[in-house]
């Protein structure tokens, strides 16, 4: 069986409220037999590093911990350049040695809007979507749709939980922020580490190398706006 954690980067506020331009959600596909093995190879960094096994990394607070970043706070900050260096040298080791297929799909807010019902301005509370999420998982299993195939062989129901105490959610988000990044601040591929050397090659890629349907951008008529398309 496969099991596919999904986060999100970037925000469903408007521009009014100082939004981002960009939202993207990414599914990180992993086998189910290989869930404990990335798991303890996760929880051994954070060991190693803070001496607590359960402590929460995720992208802004591993970007943010650089030491030379004095004007943004980090729970995992660190005090030596030298000891963040060899933490990010870890920790890109490790996402690039998971077997994991990405997904993500990459949403142009301005020029295509999605209704979202927010409970707190922009950020998404996902314990009051959870019925809405299950009627729409239940058609997908058992239904055909306009933009939709019938999966009837995926889980039952869609589950929740916060980062801090899922694992895969974490590396969901590590996955997702670098393609985020490469959106909102309109860069090439090559011009940002993370997404380059470690999400980019997890992608699902189609035949001869060319990214297939593991990155799907909304609408397709902006494309021409962004230079990763150029």
């Amino acid at each position: 069986m496969y099991l596919m954690y999904i986060d999100e980067s970037g925000n469903t506020a408007t521009f009014q409220e100082n939004g981002s331009k960009i939202l993207v959600l990414t599914g990180c596909i992993i086998e189910e037999d290989q869930k404990l093995s990335i798991e303890q190879k996760f929880r051994a960094i954070k060991k190693k590093f803070y001496f607590d096994p359960d402590i929460e990394i995720k992208s802004n607070y591993l970007r943010y911990a650089n030491p030379d970043i004095t004007n943004i706070s980090s729970p995992i900050k660190l005090k030596d350049r030298h000891k963040y260096d060899e933490l990010e040298k870890e920790i890109a080791g490790f996402m690039q040695e998971i077997r994991t297929v990405l997904i993500s799909v990459v949403i142009d807010k301005k020029a295509y809007w999605v209704c979202i019902i927010d409970p707190r301005e922009g950020t998404v509370e996902k314990k009051f979507i959870d019925k809405e999420i299950d009627k729409i998982h239940n058609l997908v299993r058992w239904s055909e749709g306009s933009f939709w195939k019938k999966c009837p062989n995926i889980i039952e129901r869609a589950l929740f939980s916060t980062s801090d105490l899922t694992v895969g959610i974490q590396l969901a988000d590590l996955y997702c922020y670098p393609v985020y990044h490469i959106f909102e601040y309109d860069k090439t591929k090559k011009e940002y580490w993370r997404f380059f050397d470690i999400s980019f090659p997890k992608l699902y890629h189609g035949v001869f190398g060319v990214i297939g349907s593991g990155l799907k951008f909304f609408p397709d008529e902006t494309k021409k706006n962004f230079r990763f398309f150029s």
